[in-house]
């Protein structure tokens, strides 16, 4: 039946110290539903991985100049492969992460990304000892490579994580936490990066504090639980009956119209955000704004989208009222970036502030919404193989954006070096999402189970 130890609630409580709240006792196999004070350890542990995770990705981007010094003035263009490496290696590696969430654990999931960050990341460090501009560009590169598989093994943890340790009620907030840490990272790294990297030389103290910032915060990692001895919530307790064969979990998921619809619509929002907020500097450059500017730019989108998210996962797990606020906030997210387009101009920085701050308070609410109802119109499809999809296809179209706006900078316009074209790309690909948000009517599968369960025990 389950993996979970079918033990009488007394002798659960005198065996484990961190049980911590009876959330209900069902039926099936004799599982009493439990959560554990434990679980805030492995979330915590998971987001501040994320965050270190960003840092990884960002240690170059919000200093492109110094960087292209650094490394002989190779180019701007291979400076953004700094970037670009780590959602390229996504489509191998996103579905790599998926298999060992699946096959082994979580833990082991988050050990063996730890890992290669470790790696990658010191990697890039010894580069700089390197003379020749070909051979230190060359394992600056690989190490960004290694940093790159590591990531979906800690941005896919969330969810499954959630699933596996919290209840119902705190579910949403706690698979939102996770992602949102990565754009915490990334507005961390918008701020310490250039003050870090002031100039050309100090690149090599940048690889050498992110190396060792990385190394440190893997070492938590070891001490996450597996899996807790009792299970939160229904879906939990039947995690292990869920599995599947991989290729036909696979059909399924494509052959979800529903599905397909939050796939679709989170990898072009998600991906949008991760390319304005990784070449922000770059956009808003030709028009006087310095680093230092552009990084408060950074700033505000993401905080701003730290309060919208959290609030919005407050609110969902409270109401329930996943597909109402898909279809208000997808509309007003593509109208705010044809606002963005209309704003970037010279003498313009306030407005600019305003905007991308209001863009990342309703881009960022989506996150937990998206991957809630990703798992509900999925269920009992494993939360590992639905949440991971997303994930996977949000970096691949962010890639894809990456490069384009790389593409359509316009070195002979005016100013020279604008990405005017690049943001009426991301307005053209951000506005036709709004109608396919409205076509999402899947039932909340899970939470249906859930309270069906919750019927027949009392």
């Amino acid at each position: 039946m389950s993996n979970y130890d079918e033990k009488s609630i007394s002798s659960q409580v005198k065996e484990n110290k961190y049980a911590d709240t009876l959330v209900t006792q069902g039926a099936f196999g004799g599982v009493t539903y439990r959560t554990y004070g434990i679980r805030f350890y492995g979330l915590g542990v998971i987001c501040v991985l994320n965050i270190v995770s960003s840092i990884n990705w960002l240690s170059v981007a919000p200093v492109p100049d110094h960087a292209n010094a650094f490394f002989n003035n190779i180019g701007l263009t291979t400076i953004n492969w700094f970037t670009n490496a780590f959602l390229l290696i996504y489509i191998v590696a996103g579905p790599l992460s998926s298999y060992v969430f699946y096959r082994y654990s979580i833990k082991t999931g988050l050990l063996v990304g730890c890992g290669l960050q470790m790696i990658g990341s010191w990697l890039r460090y010894f580069s700089s000892f390197v003379s020749d501009s070909t051979g230190r560009i060359a394992l600056a590169l690989l190490g960004q490579i290694f940093c790159g598989f590591g990531q979906p093994f800690i941005l896919n943890a969330s969810t499954p994580y959630a699933s596996l340790w919290f209840s119902p009620k705190e579910r949403s907030t706690a698979s939102m936490a996770g992602g949102l840490a990565n754009t915490v990272g990334m507005a961390i790294a918008d701020l310490i990066v250039p003050s870090m990297v002031p100039d050309k030389d100090s690149l090599q103290l940048n690889f050498l504090i992110i190396a060792c910032i990385t190394t440190g915060f893997s070492i938590p990692a070891i001490f996450i639980p597996r899996r807790p001895k009792s299970p939160p919530s229904f879906s939990a307790s039947t995690h292990s009956e869920r599995r599947q064969p991989l290729f036909k979990t696979l059909r399924k998921l494509v052959t979800n119209w529903n599905f397909l619809i939050i796939f679709m619509a989170f990898g072009v929002l998600c991906g949008l955000a991760t390319t304005v907020t990784s070449m922000l500097p770059q956009i808003v450059q030709p028009y006087g704004v310095s680093y230092d500017d552009a990084g408060y730019i950074g700033v505000a989108f993401i905080v701003a989208g730290i309060l919208g998210a959290v609030g919005t996962g407050i609110f969902i797990d409270r109401t329930k009222l996943h597909k109402w606020v898909l279809r208000m906030y997808v509309p007003i997210v593509g109208f705010l970036y044809l606002a963005l387009l209309m704003v970037v101009k010279q003498d313009n920085y306030i407005v600019i502030i305003v905007i991308c701050a209001i863009l990342g308070f309703f881009m960022f609410s989506l996150l937990p919404v998206a991957l809630e109802l990703s798992i509900e119109c999925t269920y009992p499809i494993s939360e590992t193989i639905s949440s991971s999809s997303l994930w996977m296809c949000s970096q691949i179209l962010g890639l894809i954006f990456l490069v384009a706006l790389n593409a359509l900078r316009d070195d002979n316009g005016d100013p020279p070096g604008n990405m005017r074209h690049g943001l009426i790309l991301a307005t053209c690909v951000s506005m036709p999402m709004m109608l396919l948000s409205t076509l999402y009517n899947s039932p909340n599968r899970r939470m249906d189970a859930e309270k069906e369960e919750e019927v027949i025990v009392n």
